[in-house]
């Protein structure tokens, strides 16, 4: 018994392991000259690998450049519904051309025979990428042959099964376009709501200016990058936790420090605390907030990082939401400083001017962006719980693990018989 025939055998029945060679004619790309301006800028779509690492689906119906039938002759044109792997740079990714396009030469293209579905053979190279990437280790452009290619295996059930299994998968995609679709369309609407409610008030002669400085106490965290002297081990925040968290819990995975216990109270986070950014390689990465979901004892910031406590009558979610805004954003741009680094020092803090309502409206203001931003996590939560649906689907059906009933429509014939 050949070796082909055994692996044959362990698969689930009915499923095939086939070449890609086998699986439709593959063709590889190419770039015209671009000393030859009479190869570009015509009416042939040609795509690179770039825009399909940028793609978030998995069909593409246009390209940034196009080129003339003469620059044809330096690639291939493709038909439509041709499965499009990138084997250059970014090994494995992939897309379906709804449209005929020419491609360069980072890819290999698969025009697969009737009995192969092309959606499904999508699916199938989520799977295959790892295979792909440790083809091309090695070579120094990390890219793999076409004989290479040609020579991969891929697992393939019968053409009705491949059908069902990209049909099934096709409705998580749809789910998770739409959901972040709802989700693009929330962002869009919080950042109105914010400018809105916030920084179109800027002139409302019933709001006060003030500095942040009346607003808050700015406290500069002691915390060096190498603490060796101390006697209790606490929590430290990170830029990184901040930078990447709308607020702080005590479920962020902290990183462990040392501190002296007189250092311990001042600088243990309290619940209503806003946390900002204040040392950054560029400046844009300056004054991010992030506010304080609740008292963490025993938590200390690190030196890119200062804490706002507000004052009396101050609530820290507004002042929070304010400082997102694109005034304030701009006047740390432009108050930040350095040479290798930017950082706002403690006299850049004392010139920031924020406009303030009174409580019950800085309440009001903080209540309705609060309900905004909960709307944007559930949807972001929704979204990936579709995600992590689809990878467990795509591991149990790409691989026979779990196989799809199929039901066929009874013939005139059969439904006699019965």
């Amino acid at each position: 018994m050949s070796r082909k025939t055994e692996e044959n055998d362990a698969l689930p029945k009915g499923w095939r392991r086939v070449r890609l060679g086998e699986v439709g004619v593959i063709h590889s790309g190419g770039t015209p000259s671009t000393q030859d301006n009479s190869n570009w800028n015509g009416d042939i779509l040609w795509l690179t690998p770039s825009e399909v690492t940028k793609l978030s689906g998995k069909y593409i119906n246009s390209t940034k450049r196009k080129i003339t039938p003469k620059g044809l002759s330096s690639t291939t044109l493709l038909p439509p519904r041709c499965l499009i792997v990138c084997t250059r740079a970014t090994i494995g990714d992939c897309c379906i051309n709804v449209v005929p396009m020419a491609i360069n030469q980072g890819f290999k293209c698969i025009r697969p025979h009737r009995i192969y579905s092309v959606t499904f053979l999508y699916y199938a190279f989520q799977l295959l990428k790892p295979q792909l990437v440790r083809l091309s280790c090695g070579n120094t452009f990390g890219e793999i042959s076409k004989k290479d290619f040609e020579n991969i295996f891929v697992k393939l059930p019968p053409f009705p099964e491949q059908k069902a299994i990209a049909s099934l998968l096709e409705k998580w995609d749809t789910a998770i376009e739409k959901t972040e679709a709802l989700l693009a369309a929330k962002e869009k609407q919080f950042k109105w709501l914010l400018k809105r409610l916030i920084s179109d008030q800027q002139d409302n002669p019933e709001w006060r200016k003030v500095r942040l400085r009346d607003t808050c106490e700015i406290i500069t965290s002691p915390v060096d990058k190498k603490i060796v002297d101390g006697e209790l081990s606490v929590k430290l925040c990170n830029y990184t936790d901040v930078y990447y968290n709308n607020t702080i819990d005590s479920s962020i995975n902290f990183m462990t420090a040392t501190a002296k216990p007189r250092e311990i109270e001042r600088f243990s986070l309290v619940k209503g605390d806003v946390i900002i950014t204040k040392d950054s390689e560029t400046p844009d990465d300056i004054g991010v907030p992030a506010y304080v979901k609740e008292t963490i004892i025993n938590l200390l910031c690190g030196y890119h990082l200062a804490i706002l406590r507000p004052k009396k009558y101050m609530i820290g979610k507004y002042i929070c939401y304010a400082l997102t805004s694109p005034k304030i954003k701009n006047d740390f741009y432009r108050f930040a400083n350095g040479i290798t680094r930017f950082g706002l020092t403690t006299e850049s803090y004392q010139k920031i001017e924020i406009s303030l309502p009174f409580f019950s409206e800085q309440k009001r203001i903080s209540n309705i962006l609060d309900t905004a931003k909960k709307e944007m996590e559930l949807l972001e939560q929704l979204a990936e719980q579709y995600r992590t649906q689809k990878r467990c689907l795509m591991q149990k059906l790409l691989t026979g693990d779990w196989r799809i009933a199929l039901s066929f429509p009874r013939t005139r014939k059969s439904m006699k018989a019965s």
